[in-house]
């Protein structure tokens, strides 16, 4: 069923016993989300995108076993109150066939259980951002290790990145900026990511030398460091990627002189070293 687009407004129904795909996105549709749609057992996409859900999401979602995308992102919805997790993740761990999950713009305010990584193993993209997450990322994430998107930016994420991080190798676009990450764990854990195309970690509290191995990123197309607290001269390695569209290393503490290197950078659109 699919009824996007328009000006709906009212309840989302109980239940649909036959429905396998439920396009209601950009209406005006309000109210919780009801537990009792478990009961259309054989969905397999919901997307409610750009609504005015709240409360609650059900772990009631976790019956839907043959769910392949869940797409609430943009509607007021929150966390279990009873629990500072996020326990709707921990019940999505039944979903085997779950390869989109996109929570997006919704004030879920919890944090992200260790569970996460019983999420199922096809998993591709996950999709958290502006969605007031706190507590630090879970050792977990590195279990999702078909993940090609992970975005967590604008969120109120602490601590280190976990060193499982290292383990996301089909990983292609990551951004986990405008958090509050430190780098107690060592950056160049990321040099293990060779697929990645986008790295945006900027606007955190990162205080570290830029990893040589960085250069070694040669799918890189864009990279943000801006806005943490790097320091010492960039290594010439940075500018090895040579299809490297934009570079930000604005407002750190980085010194010393740009290389002739730099001039390996062709294809750039945007380079900023601006307020260090």
């Amino acid at each position: 069923m699919a009824v996007t687009q328009n000006q709906l407004s009212g309840n989302l129904p109980s239940t649909f016993p036959y429905l396998e795909y439920l396009y209601l996105g950009i209406n005006h549709l309000s109210g919780a989300l009801p537990s009792s749609i478990s009961n259309s057992s054989n969905l397999r996409l919901i997307e409610i995108v750009n609504n005015k859900f709240m409360g609650p999401i059900p772990t009631s979602m976790g019956d839907l076993r043959f769910l392949e995308l869940l797409d609430l992102s943009g509607n007021l919805l929150v966390s279990d109150s009873s629990s500072p997790e996020l326990s709707f993740i921990t019940s999505l761990a039944k979903c085997k066939y779950l390869a989109i999950l996109l929570l997006g713009g919704n004030p879920l305010n919890g944090i992200i259980p260790d569970s996460v990584s019983n999420l199922s193993t096809s998993l591709e993209q996950l999709n958290a951002p502006n969605c007031k997450i706190k507590g630090s990322i879970p050792d977990g994430i590195g279990k999702l290790t078909s993940l090609i998107l992970l975005d967590l930016s604008n969120n109120d994420l602490s601590g280190s990145l976990p060193a499982t991080i290292k383990d996301l190798q089909k990983l292609q676009y990551m951004d986990l900026s405008m958090n509050k990450l430190i780098s107690r764990v060592p950056l160049h854990l990321l040099c293990a990511l060779h697929n990645l195309d986008t790295m945006n970690l900027g606007q955190n509290q990162f205080m570290a030398s830029i990893p040589k191995c960085f250069g070694n990123l040669t799918s890189l197309r864009h990279l943000n460091l801006s806005h943490n607290r790097l320091y010492s001269a960039p290594p010439e390695e940075i500018w090895n990627p040579k299809d490297l569209l934009m570079l930000d290393l604005s407002s750190n503490l980085l010194s010393g002189s740009l290389p002739y290197a730099v001039t390996n950078m062709k294809m750039a659109n945007w380079v900023d070293f601006s307020t260090n």
